[in-house]
């Protein structure tokens, strides 16, 4: 009986207990490398099933196509014999294809796949199987016009049958479906990139029959898993299409900090580096995003709802929070050498996705400090913050004890600006319907007195300078995702 064993990311061995040495197989970097367990598995279960006759004929088969020169011919004449071995081990099982067809829920419109047709995609899926361990070998594979030559000959019982134009009739369909509520995305695509949804059809097809068929399971509905494919094939494109326009989003408006005395080589410059800024945070946030994939898939079958519902969200966002304009815009303004005029500029969407980011930088730099005023900057507000306050703040001794203890404002000794100053600060954040940018939770309530404290520390040690080297701490970390 035939086994296979694992040996690194590519490379696997094929062992027979009548070889003194292992065939290496060395694979090509695929989809079907990436899931080769499934053909191994595979054949490890043909093997079982036929004994010694199919373990000799496969490992016969493997050594023949080491000799280049012969190596389509002796593919070719072994076709017969493969699809031998795969039709009596599929017989064997006793799958019921019936099961896998629901013709109560056929409308007129509908792509209908029977039972036979099924079969025969399950069928050719297990020949690809087999011949995957030539084909996807570094080794053993032939050039293309052999391939297809090879696969024509291992497929043709589909070929010659309505079965690929069903499947290719799935894809459009599937595919076209979010042209309704993606078209203007589609529309971007096909202006910046010349490539329009028929194209990405045509791929998505080429890809399922190349690599996705031979991934199918003999037990299992392949339409289904083909359905599954197209819609996260179609979702990962638009994904990507979003990360990379997110740099060239013209969402700074020049014409507003543009002027006679203004040096336009800076002004392009400024919002050139708050374009970038914009890039590296949205790539964040998708790590963010991804890294809470595996809740989603516990919760949901559509593994990039959250994307597609973190984009929703950020398109929505109307109002700028009143921390960008306190905290993270002198912050960053700081950091980066931009006039906190240009900041002030910035849409709310661009503001809301740069106050995560920073939100990141504090969290690394000021471990465990400030934490519910830094919570604060995953958030954006719903509806449009009070512009004035009649706030005072609760924790005055506090603030008398924190100032007393560094009597520095700039370098003027005064408790009174520093005051006015938190008491606008807090009011501002005080009466704000926030919403997380991440999750979409709605912030039930704010803790102020927590708050009160946090601001009250940031601040009176931000103006005291006692903060200095930390924030020069984070301008490496950002400098560093530049």
């Amino acid at each position: 009986m035939l086994k296979f064993e694992q040996n690194g990311p590519k490379q696997w061995s094929v062992i027979h207990p009548d070889e003194p040495e292992p065939i290496r197989l060395s694979l090509s970097p695929s989809s079907i490398t990436n899931k080769f367990f499934i053909v191994s598995d595979f054949i490890t279960r043909v093997s079982e099933h036929h004994g010694e006759g199919f373990s000799n004929w496969f490992v016969k088969l493997l050594k023949d196509c080491e000799y280049e020169e012969n190596r389509g011919k002796v593919i070719i004449e072994a076709i017969p014999e493969l699809k031998r071995f795969s039709d009596e081990y599929i017989s064997g099982n006793g799958v019921d294809y019936n099961q896998f067809v629901d013709e109560t829920k056929v409308k007129k419109n509908s792509i209908l796949f029977k039972p036979d047709e099924i079969e025969k995609i399950l069928r050719l899926s297990c020949y690809l199987k087999i011949y995957s361990v030539i084909f996807n070998n570094e080794k053993l594979k032939t050039n293309q016009t052999v391939h297809r030559e090879i696969y024509n000959k291992i497929a043709a019982e589909i070929i010659e049958t309505d079965i690929v134009r069903k499947i290719y009739d799935v894809i459009k369909t599937k595919t076209f479906r979010y042209n309704l509520t993606d078209k203007f995305m589609w529309e971007y695509i096909k202006k910046v990139q010349g490539k329009d949804i028929g194209t990405h059809v045509i791929e998505i097809f080429n890809f399922i029959m190349n690599n996705i068929l031979i991934m199918c399971e003999e037990d299992k509905n392949p339409i289904t898993y083909f359905v599954g494919v197209i819609d996260e094939s179609v979702k990962w494109f638009l994904r990507s299409v979003y990360k990379g326009s997110v740099v060239y989003d013209d969402s700074i408006s020049t014409e507003d900090i543009q002027g006679i005395n203004t040096d336009n080589l800076k002004t392009y410059s400024y919002n050139d580096t708050l374009g970038r800024l914009k890039g590296i945070a949205y790539d964040k946030i998708y790590g963010i995003l991804e890294s809470k994939k595996s809740m989603v898939l516990l919760e949901s079958k559509d593994t990039d709802e959250h994307i597609v519902n973190f984009h929703e969200r950020v398109s929505e966002i109307s109002y700028v929070s009143p921390l960008c304009e306190t905290l993270v815009f002198p912050i960053l303004s700081r950091m980066t050498d931009i006039p906190y005029s240009h900041f002030r500029t910035l849409s709310p969407e661009h503001s809301a996705v740069i106050s995560v980011y920073l939100q990141g930088l504090f969290r690394k730099v000021f471990v465990g400090e400030f934490k519910n005023l830094l919570s604060l900057l995953d958030y954006y507000p719903l509806k449009s913050p009070s512009i004035s306050t009649t706030y005072k703040i609760k924790a005055i001794h506090h603030y008398i004890g924190t100032q007393q203890d560094t009597k520095n404002f700039y370098g003027f000794s005064t408790m009174i600006l520093p005051h006015t100053l938190l008491c606008h600060f807090v009011g501002r954040i005080s009466r704000v319907d926030f919403c997380n940018l991440i999750d979409g939770k709605r912030l039930g309530g704010i803790p102020l007195s927590k708050i009160e404290q946090d601001m009250i520390n940031f601040y009176t040690w931000y103006f005291a300078g006692d903060l200095d080297e930390k924030i020069n701490e984070m301008t490496k970390l950002m400098n560093t995702d530049f």
